[in-house]
């Protein structure tokens, strides 16, 4: 794991829960449902053939809480959460959401309760754009269908995937904000890569080395989903 990201990902960077913004909430919703386009998304799959897509539902949306659930492991647990997208919080400085200013905070429902997943947008410490994106369309790793819930004992490799550091354009914050929306625009079920950093979240979206680099699946259902990765400018892989 890059020693750097160890930290700008620590926990504490993050604000606990408080009550809800009315303001900050309209921001939230508006940012689920839509985004503008990334010039990362170079992979999307071409050909027809007989891959199979099916149905990922209609999506619902609905206000950004700061009211989360307690069912993941409490301690640093890398793995897979299943469920289903409500709300993305951009990168802000609103005191609700368990919003903050360098990441995008996916919540997800799983078995009725929300969960909180913390994505790099830029730099924590220093606001420098160091975040490296790109996505492909194959199958999840660790061999295992979506399933509501979360799931450890999987191993995740980007290289075991095929994708290198240089194959991973570095993006500016609004590019990765941008990115990132429009994957999630139209996500019902979702699937997020990710280490937990309490019973209620989980963050490490992003290249971690040692089978547990974080990713987030759109698409899950579909045959092949469709995967974003990410990386910082201080790792070669």
């Amino acid at each position: 794991m890059d020693a750097r990201a160890a930290v700008r990902d620590s926990p504490s960077g993050f604000r606990l829960p408080t009550m809800r913004n009315p303001i900050a909430l309209a921001v939230c919703l508006v940012a689920g449902c839509g985004g503008g386009g990334a010039s990362t998304d170079a992979h999307r799959a071409s050909d027809s053939g007989s891959d199979a897509d099916v149905a990922d539902g209609t999506p619902t949306r609905q206000a950004c809480t700061s009211q989360f659930g307690s069912a993941l492991p409490n301690s640093p647990t890398f793995g897979r959460l299943d469920g289903y997208l409500v709300a993305i919080v951009p990168p802000s400085n609103m005191s609700s959401c368990n919003a903050d200013d360098s990441h995008v905070h996916l919540q997800i429902k799983m078995s009725g309760s929300i969960y909180d997943i913390a994505i790099d947008a830029t730099d924590a410490a220093t606001g420098t754009d160091d975040v490296h994106t790109t996505t492909r369309d194959q199958a999840m790793p660790g061999d295992l269908a979506w399933a509501e819930g979360w799931h450890d004992g999987l191993v995740d490799d980007y290289v075991s995937l095929g994708v290198h550091s240089t194959d991973m354009p570095l993006d500016s914050k609004a590019e990765i904000v941008s990115a990132l929306t429009t994957d999630l625009a139209t996500a019902n079920h979702i699937s997020v890569y990710a280490t937990t950093y309490g019973s209620d979240g989980a963050h490490l979206v992003h290249r971690d080395t040692g089978g547990h680099d974080g990713l987030v699946v759109t698409e899950p259902l579909s045959n092949p989903p469709h995967l974003r990765l990410f990386s910082f400018s201080s790792q070669t892989f």
